[in-house]
């Protein structure tokens, strides 16, 4: 009987243990980003939230008037960042970001609005995709 009862224990515990393995790699801890947008030329700030999300983002990069300059910062909890901004005349588009104390900075420009909020997304998810089809220095 003991064995039994330890049989079933054992595979209690196997359950419980692959299914949070599962929880945690499909669910990925998100860290808690705030987004802010700094208009002209810095001299507006707004918070936009303070628990963005994906969405958030989306809807605030479409509602900017990017005739106009702007700048669009998701910052974590850590000190690390990423900003889009410029605008589509004269200043043109750019993308900077810090990581652990070091900032790097576009070297191609970004050619839309898109793409500044695809880099914001994936900076957002955290899946590098940004570094990978970008080139910072």
């Amino acid at each position: 009987m003991g064995i039994r009862i330890n049989l079933i224990l054992v595979v209690c515990l196997l359950i419980i243990s692959c299914t949070n393995n599962k929880n945690i790699t499909n669910n990925k801890i998100q860290a808690k980003m705030e987004l802010m947008v700094l208009s002209n030329y810095s001299a507006e700030e707004k918070i936009i939230s303070d628990s963005t999300t994906v969405d958030q983002i989306k809807n605030t990069m479409k509602g900017l008037n990017w005739n106009e300059f702007h700048q669009a910062i998701l910052s974590t909890d850590n000190g690390n960042w990423i900003e889009v901004g410029g605008n589509l005349n004269e200043d043109g588009l750019s993308v900077m970001y810090e990581e652990n104390g070091q900032q790097f900075v576009i070297n191609k420009p970004p050619s839309s609005v898109d793409q500044m909020t695809k880099i914001l997304i994936s900076y957002f998810n955290g899946d590098g995709q940004y570094k990978k089809e970008n080139e910072f220095e």
